[in-house]
């Protein structure tokens, strides 16, 4: 007799095993990018929303650079010198055009009308001057909306102080806090431009290091000054210029990047709470609330159900008797040894009535 089933090995073969081996390996594929897909945090934003200090932890994982804020200083000329300013490659337009034959507004600009242009020189020179209210008449031609539309984050600030020429023209958009704001003189031009605005302001990643831009516009009710203690907080869409420089109120010269823009929106402050930059809390809440309604919910239930079970017949039928050893001591004991001796009686005698037969001799 044989207990135990002989083993015997599969045949990996066959069809059927094949494909359950595929199943598997497929099935192991699919954790294996789920675990990938969830390990990734910009992949919970839909759940949690954006974190409002992404700018800054981008700017944090790149590795530190060193920013020249340095001026660069002209030597001065010999009686016999002179020095001649750079020339564009294509002229500068006499005259904006913003829209294209399409009806769409052409926020674009051609780079080389600003290969003149040069970083680190104190204010601007009198080559640039043209190509500066160039771009102030384009960005007041362009609307608010749409320039914000086409225009891209800024780079953190030390890539654009250190990568300037590259990103010379760009049209970006920077937040940041308004430290000083006031109205400079307008030079003579041919573009329409009789206002301007000159503006200081620093990102959160700028630290100490402030932005300046100039604009056509301002915003009714933005705070203007020299020195804004509350320093509103504003944003910034404009093109970038170069890095211009500037004398500090410590008395040197530095450079900030400028931005050549339409206007600059200001978000006033409200006397509301900022609501959280994360929408996990309020979905955690309602999960967990909805979770404890859900069970408080089926423990009534459960409750109302039994006592409604134990009010039925069928729960009194269902009841067990009384087993303890006191219900048991007013039952009569029988001892085994009577009984047979009764039962032995009842065999040899008969019942009463009943007739003999006669013993055959």
């Amino acid at each position: 007799m044989r207990f135990h089933k002989r083993s015997t090995t599969p045949s990996y073969f066959s069809r059927r095993d094949q494909v359950r081996l595929f199943r598997l390996v497929a099935a192991l594929g699919v954790i294996f990018f789920a675990m990938l897909y969830a390990s990734r945090e910009q992949n919970w934003y839909w759940l949690t929303g954006r974190p409002a200090d992404e700018p800054a932890r981008q700017q944090a994982k790149e590795p530190p650079r060193a920013i020249d804020f340095s001026v660069r200083e002209e030597s001065p000329l010999k009686p016999d010198e002179f020095r001649s300013e750079p020339a564009s490659e294509i002229e500068v337009p006499e005259k904006v055009i913003a829209r294209l034959e399409t009806g769409e507004y052409d926020v674009r600009v051609d780079p080389r009308l600003l290969n003149p242009v040069s970083d680190s020189n104190l204010g601007i020179r009198t080559h640039e001057v043209n190509a500066l209210y160039y771009l102030l008449a384009k960005a007041a031609a362009i609307p608010q909306n749409v320039l914000e539309q086409s225009a891209e984050p800024a780079p953190p600030f030390v890539v654009v102080m250190t990568e300037s020429p590259q990103y010379r023209g760009s049209l970006m958009t920077v937040k940041g806090h308004l430290k000083r704001l006031k109205s400079v003189s307008v030079e003579k031009n041919t573009y329409g431009v009789d206002s301007l605005y000159e503006g200081w302001f620093f990102s959160k990643d700028s630290g100490t290091h402030p932005w300046r831009v100039f604009c056509t516009q301002l915003p009714a009710g933005i705070p203007k000054g020299e020195d804004l203690a509350e320093m509103p907080e504003v944003q910034i869409t404009g093109y970038y210029f170069k890095k211009s420089g500037y004398l500090s109120a410590a008395g040197k010269l530095q450079t900030a990047p400028l931005l050549i823009a339409r206007q600059i929106r200001w978000f006033p402050p409200t006397n509301q709470p900022a609501p959280s930059s994360s929408g996990a809390v309020k979905y955690i809440v309602s999960l967990f609330l909805v979770i404890s309604i859900t069970l408080v919910f089926l423990i009534w239930r459960f409750m109302v159900s039994d006592q409604k079970f134990a009010r039925s017949r069928t729960a009194k039928l269902m009841q067990r008797p009384d087993m303890s050893m006191d219900s048991l001591k007013d039952i009569e004991t029988v001892d085994i040894n009577d009984v047979l001796k009764q039962m032995g009686q009842q065999k040899q005698d008969p019942p009463a009535g009943s007739d003999q037969p006669d013993e055959q001799k």
